[in-house]
């Protein structure tokens, strides 16, 4: 069987063209369209200044993480000039159903992409729906947001009260490394098993209860720092209102987000948005990650890489 694929490579950041030189390297034809000038340090792939042009005839198309950024148009490489151009996935997917595509693969997919791919008989699948992924992106996802706590505050970790909202991948990662730089940290989750696993690492613990938040509230009071990793409304006015220390918040949680910002801003509470941080802070890792993600992908499908 020849097992060489032609694969087209939407959008995306630094992570998508570590994927494209992981793919030459394995003597697959690669296209590439809307990275932007990262296509200019890309020896031996084709680049497209048209996105159909470049899906048509290809094996598979390779979407962004994250797919999309509003729901129905294409991630394309940011601060470029192509990257004006709004590209519909739901297009994409049309033009492919019609071409040569085997599977169309990207991360973090839209439900109703899913579904449209279903119903046009397209094999689609979302690389960050594996476990194995989100562990991995979980230890650059912690250090991207040490370094932004590090270029935003004017202290040192050790002996920094750090508030770690969600006690998920990225919330042990981050913890465990603040730990051993001496922080002070407290865990905020709204599970008791969360919880008494924090509390058995050592840390200090604040229970989210909406009906309740007096333990939250506390925590807060006293934070420097607050990482969150949990995309709910959880600092509304009311526990922002409990901060001493205007802390420096890190958002690290997809949209909507745990903020109400307008209440931040009131208060003087200093918000950073971090999406995708293994893409800005460690895009080689990232980018290896996602494409050993891909090649496990194709080759439990029988699809041969």
């Amino acid at each position: 069987m020849n097992t060489n694929k032609i694969f087209t490579i939407l959008g995306g950041d630094k992570r998508q063209a570590v994927i494209a030189r992981c793919l030459i390297k394995l003597g697959h034809t690669v296209r590439v369209y809307g990275l932007g000038s990262l296509s200019d340090k890309l020896n031996g792939v084709d680049v497209y200044s048209n996105w159909l042009t470049a899906i048509r005839g290809s094996n598979i198309i390779l979407l962004p993480l994250p797919t999309t950024r509003d729901g129905a148009t294409l991630s394309l490489r940011q601060g470029d000039m192509d990257a004006q151009e709004k590209v519909l996935l739901s297009d994409i997917l049309i033009q492919a159903s019609k071409s040569n595509c085997e599977c169309v693969i990207g991360g973090v997919i839209p439900k109703s992409l899913i579904k449209m791919a279903n119903e046009l008989n397209i094999a689609i699948y979302d690389y960050y729906d594996r476990e194995d992924l989100q562990k991995k992106n979980a230890l650059p996802s912690a250090e991207g947001a040490l370094m932004l706590a590090m270029e935003n505050t004017e202290k040192v970790i050790k002996g920094m009260s750090v508030l770690i909202c969600g006690y998920g991948r990225i919330g042990k990662s981050l913890s465990d490394i603040l730990y051993k730089l001496g922080a002070d940290i407290t865990v905020a989750a709204r599970r008791e098993e969360s919880l008494c696993e924090a509390a058995m690492m050592g840390y200090k613990t604040a229970k989210i209860n909406s009906a309740d938040d007096s333990s939250l509230c506390k925590s807060v009071k006293s934070a420097d720092v607050i990482f969150n990793t949990v995309p709910h409304l959880i600092f509304n006015s009311k526990i922002l209102e409990c901060a001493d220390n205007k802390p420096l918040y890190i958002e690290i949680a997809s949209s909507p987000g745990g903020i109400d910002l307008s209440a931040a801003r009131n208060l003087g509470i200093e918000v950073v948005f971090a999406p995708s941080i293994p893409g800005k802070y460690a895009p080689i890792s990232a980018g290896e990650y996602i494409f050993e993600t891909i090649h496990d992908i194709l080759r439990n499908r029988g699809i041969y890489v």
